[in-house]
């Protein structure tokens, strides 16, 4: 997608450099920066600390981390960095898939440059299928006025390109349509507000950030057309592990008639996993809660306290939509129905 009119990917192989590069998406929106590092460690670490983030870019991250893992350390490529990269979140399960297939790819004696094909490979049909999801999807969401609630940020930043739940918005911008955007501001890491909002205006598309709690309120008024979201793992069942907020939302999608789709491809199925009480859901720190970065009205970052010391926070980092009250499911393939 475009930042000032010149196409990235949130994650790719800096073939000058010899390393993995990536978005800092922590930086967003006041500073554009993209990183490179030639040392697996920091792959991993930025994962971890959400330099990374979304589920399709966190499996793209780890499958470079890896094949950067192999030239620089290939004795420790099993002993050590396949469980290194499996550790870093615990949530999405795209990050899984992605070490198996380059585990799987290791195993035929890969040379560096194989590995480095093998990752290559696992980025590039990520954006494909979120190239396809936004086709399947586009049509689903061309109903009323065009006036599209998303939750959290599925877009290009968090899914390599294309986005999930954006894809489709973007294929009806780039069909002509004008579609209109409620970003919730996603409490407490502000994804919506910082990345999605920052998104949709590098590519033209008109959005409003709203309050998280002002969601359900807007469907009663009858603004929201439809909301898509994403996710981070589906269970065999179709349910739904996605940022928390996301089962509020359905809830009140649900009462006020409103569809609600959930975009996802297919690496972020999870067939082992029978229903959402066995997603593993992700606690993070306290201080995201209670803590607030920013910048002031001079440019200069600062980093608040915005609650009362001493208190402490409850802070999961996501939540379980039960699949009765999901529209559809939407895949690379179309609609998913649980077998």
């Amino acid at each position: 997608m475009q930042v000032d009119g010149l196409p990235y990917r949130a994650v790719s192989w800096n073939t000058r450099r010899g390393g993995v590069e990536w978005i800092e998406q922590r930086l967003l929106p006041h500073r554009f920066e993209a990183v490179v590092s030639g040392d697996p460690e920091d792959v991993a670490v930025a994962i971890e600390t959400m330099q990374v983030r979304g589920a399709p870019s966190i499996g793209a991250a780890a499958a470079f981390g890896l094949a950067l893992a192999w030239q620089k350390d290939a004795p420790r490529f099993h002993s050590h960095w396949l469980p290194r990269m499996r550790a870093t979140r615990p949530t999405a399960v795209n990050l899984f898939h992605a070490c198996d297939a380059m585990a799987k790819c290791s195993e035929s004696a890969a040379s560096p440059t194989r590995m480095l094909e093998c990752a290559q490979a696992y980025a590039d049909a990520e954006v494909e299928r979120n190239r396809a999801i936004g086709e399947h999807l586009a049509p689903m969401l061309a109903r009323g006025r065009r006036r599209i609630l998303t939750h959290c940020n599925a877009g290009w930043l968090a899914a390599v390109d294309w986005g999930t739940a954006t894809s489709g918005i973007y294929h009806l911008a780039q069909a002509g349509e004008k579609p209109f955007v409620w970003v919730d501001e996603t409490r407490p890491r502000l994804q919506g507000a910082r990345l999605t909002a920052w998104e949709l205006a590098q590519e033209g598309i008109a959005c409003r950030i709203q309050a998280d709690a002002a969601a359900a309120w807007m469907m009663a008024k009858g603004e929201v057309d439809a909301v898509v979201v994403g996710a981070d793992r589906i269970a065999r069942n179709g349910d739904v592990a996605n940022k928390i907020g996301t089962y509020a939302l359905s809830l009140a999608a649900r009462e006020h008639g409103v569809p609600m789709y959930v975009a996802a491809p297919s690496s972020t199925f999870d067939p082992a996993c029978p229903d959402g009480h066995a997603i593993p859901i992700e606690m993070r720190d306290d201080s995201e809660v209670l803590m607030m970065d920013g910048i002031d009205d001079g440019g200069q970052g600062h980093r608040v306290r915005i609650a009362a010391a001493g208190v402490a926070a409850n802070n999961p980092a996501f939540d379980v939509t039960p699949f009765r009250n999901v529209s559809a499911i939407v895949s690379e393939h179309g609609v998913w129905q649980p077998a």
